[in-house]
């Protein structure tokens, strides 16, 4: 067995991903039939490696699925809190993270209703509040808390996310009760960190502009909720959202810098790898110890341990012994994205990078490899982790990036370079003397800053930037290339030969044919309702173009809606109330798609937001007491009125309520509607005779919908929008899948 770790680690995180998929009862009964069949194999021992090799993998498989179903009983009791309005006490074990616009806080509980001996003891809950309060990392928060599981079954669902993190419960903190935070002292070995994160953030905002501050604080520290939104969006647009988060590629970057500066010192390699080592642990102290810096830490020091024992490390042996330790300590880390895209990625570069390295680097002349290592070597590399992280990205993402590569080889480099300076910027500016030095530093710091911004905005721009593959189709295309994939080995184990061209060529075709459908369906007039769960958010897309109605949902999935619909240029923005909330996901929108023309219901008082996006738009009007406006000759006729829009397409007439929507003095054809959408029911909705309803914000709408008088209504959930398909007289509704 040459590579026994790798084949141990790799068979137990494939084990716990098969547990969380399946649940805690199939995954007891798969890790009975593995230790099962393990004996079993020992019983007909036969000489050989084969052997060996399936009584390890089901016995690594086997204590796997068992250890995950003993995890998931102890995690059962305390769900039992989950709808409970509780009293705790514990430690904010995390700096908050204000990245989504609302500050979230991770607190490790130490007592529950004043007891300490509570299944929620040690667990760690993250909850939201108000804009009242206000704490830190380290702060002890005594107070009232409501507590709910996470919502999701999928397997990339939030629920997971958070398990694969610690976190048990999910909640928000009641302000108005009586509560009380302390700062309390922060712990020995976090201290020497916690204080070099702040010198070095406080460094940062002042030697740099903004919003290069804020990235090389992201970028350095860990700083995210820092990054504007306008930077992140420019780097998942280009396909390279993960440099914002401390990964794997900073950890090498630093454990290299390291080496780098041990190296002018005639320091033995074993000290150095051991003082590379002290440095990556500070450096994950540095950015708080979050979960997925621990984990990319965590398989660093493997790395560098090698270093230690004087032994050379096989690539898969150390990937391998990483990943069993990570999955020991976690039962839910097989769900973690990070874990799972730095262990594809990684496994794609050692698997694909080895035939292709003695073409890259058989140049003798060093400027040459050089070149040839820089250029044509990250671009293999940015391929060969795409390749392999392709399955995840298509499941758990909803969108890729094909310019991913090409980005990767613009920023890849800089970045690297990024951190070396910006690390020595805010070292040399610590000795006045070198205070000519530390200035050179921070000006290389910027203008890579600049350049990483730059060069990531342009390539967000492209046409193939971002392409969803939310579809149902995806799955199923997936599952039919690692079928033929199956059969290609299966074929390679009879005549010697892997059949990779005919398997590429069938799994492309079948690709193409589906994408092909979907671009036929793209063309259609229809109207795709967005399950918000908070308001009313619609689309209506044609041949290319397409109307925004609403924005009760975040901008993020208004934008995935017309992407999706093939929504090339977006020819109106219709708001149905000026709420915070809707202002603020409608400037977003406007922003970024310039609508021809913006419809604003009436009122004197806009968000600051909404204001300083309208210079985006063509034209922007108040509807006043009414607007109109026809779309894509006369094929949809849309009417505003009262916080309301009446959109009328073939024989086909739909209502869309805002909050605000008001109806005494609605015209006789707007309140005889055939469909009516809203978040929730208006107060005169008595008056409106609509044989169908579509309800988005239904937790609140169930509770005062009568059945009896307005019939079973249509519910949006468990995110899947809603499609209206008008043709001649007839419509088609349908999921959006």
């Amino acid at each position: 067995m040459k590579r026994p770790l790798a084949l141990v680690g790799f068979t137990y995180l494939l084990a716990q991903a098969v547990s969380i998929f399946l649940g805690a009862e199939w995954a007891l009964i798969l890790g009975t039939a593995c230790l099962a069949t393990g004996f079993l194999l020992l019983l007909v021992h036969r000489k050989g490696l084969k052997s060996y090799v399936l009584c390890a993998a089901a016995f690594t498989a086997a204590a796997s699925c068992i250890l995950f179903f003993l995890s998931s009983q102890q995690l059962l009791q305390a769900n039992k809190y989950s709808g409970r309005t509780v009293r705790l006490s514990g430690i904010l074990s995390e700096a908050p993270d204000y990245s989504n616009g609302k500050a979230k806080f991770i607190l490790r509980v130490e007592t529950c209703n004043n007891q300490s001996n509570t299944p929620l003891a040690g667990k760690k809950v993250q909850f939201s509040s108000g804009e009242t309060f206000s704490a830190d990392q380290f702060d002890r928060v005594t107070g009232t808390f409501h507590l709910a599981l996470p919502e999701g079954n999928d397997y990339f669902s939030r629920k997971n996310q958070l398990l694969a993190d610690g976190i048990v419960l999910q909640g928000y903190f009641y302000d108005f009760m009586p509560c009380s935070i302390h700062a309390t002292e922060i712990p020995l070995l976090q201290r020497l960190p916690y204080t070099i994160r702040r010198k070095l953030l406080d460094s940062f905002l002042e030697h740099l502009p903004s919003p290069e501050d804020t990235l090389v604080s992201g970028v350095l520290v860990g700083e995210k909720q820092a990054v504007p939104d306008t930077v992140r969006d420019a780097f998942r647009g280009a396909g390279v959202s993960h440099l914002l988060c401390v990964s794997g590629l900073h950890m090498s970057t630093v454990a290299q810098m390291f080496l780098l500066m041990l190296g002018l010192f005639p320091i033995p390699k074993r000290l150095r790898s051991v003082l590379a080592g002290i440095g990556v642990v500070l450096f994950m102290g540095v950015t708080c110890f979050s979960p997925s810096v621990s984990r990319s830490g965590m398989m660093y020091l493997l790395l560098l341990s090698g270093d230690c024992f004087r032994r050379k490390a096989d690539s898969l042996n150390s990937l391998g012994l990483s990943v069993l330790v990570l999955c020991l300590f976690n039962p839910y880390a097989a769900a973690d994205i990070s874990l799972i895209l730095s262990f594809s990625a990684t496994l794609g570069i050692i698997v694909c990078m080895a035939p292709v390295k003695p073409f890259l680097f058989r140049k003798k002349k060093w400027m040459t490899r050089k070149f040839t290592e820089l250029i044509l070597g990250t671009i293999m590399m940015s391929l060969s982790a795409m390749l392999f992280t392709l399955p995840v990205s298509l499941l758990a993402f909803n969108e890729i990036s094909l310019v991913s590569p090409f980005a990767n080889l613009l920023v890849l480099t800089p970045s690297s370079w990024m951190i070396y300076t910006g690390f020595a910027a805010a070292l040399l500016s610590l000795f006045p003397f070198l205070t000519p030095v530390a200035s050179l530093a921070w000006n290389l710091t910027d203008a890579l800053a600049r350049w990483l911004i730059l060069s990531t905005q342009w390539c967000s721009t492209f046409p193939l930037a971002k392409i969803p593959t939310d579809y149902c189709f995806v799955p199923l295309w997936l599952a039919c290339t690692l079928f033929l994939l199956g059969i290609a080995c299966l074929l390679c184990c009879r005549h010697q030969k892997l059949p990779l061209q005919l398997t590429a060529m069938l799994s492309a075709v079948l690709l193409l044919l589906n994408l092909f459908i979907y671009q036929v369906d793209a063309k259609r007039l229809k109207v795709t309702i967005a399950a918000s769960g908070e308001g009313v958010s619609a689309v209506v897309s044609f041949a290319g173009h397409g109307a925004a109605v609403g924005f009760g949902a975040e901008s993020w999935k208004t934008e995935h809606i017309l992407r999706r619909c093939g929504v090339g240029h977006l020819d109106a923005a219709v708001l149905l109330s000026l709420s915070n909330h809707e202002c603020q996901q409608a400037a977003k929108i406007i922003s970024d798609w310039h609508p021809d023309k913006v419809i604003l219901p009436a009122g004197t008082v806009l968000d600051g937001s909404l204001e300083a996006s309208l210079p985006y738009a063509g034209s922007c009007i108040s509807a006043g007491m009414q607007a109109q406006m026809s779309l894509w000759q006369r094929s949809v006729l849309i009417t505003c009125e009262n916080g309301a829009a009446n959109l009328k397409m073939n024989h086909l007439s739909l209502l869309l309520c805002g909050e605000d929507a008001d109806f005494t003095q609605m015209p006789v054809d707007m309140q005889s509607t055939q469909i009516l959408i809203c978040g929730e029911l208006p107060k005169q909705s008595a008056v409106l005779q609509t044989p169908m309803t579509v309800l988005c914000d239904y937790p609140h709408s169930l509770k005062q919908y009568s059945v009896q008088s307005r019939g079973l209504p249509v519910i949006l959930g468990s995110g899947k929008d809603l499609v209206l398909e008008p043709s001649g007289s007839t419509i088609r509704i349908r999921r959006n899948d």
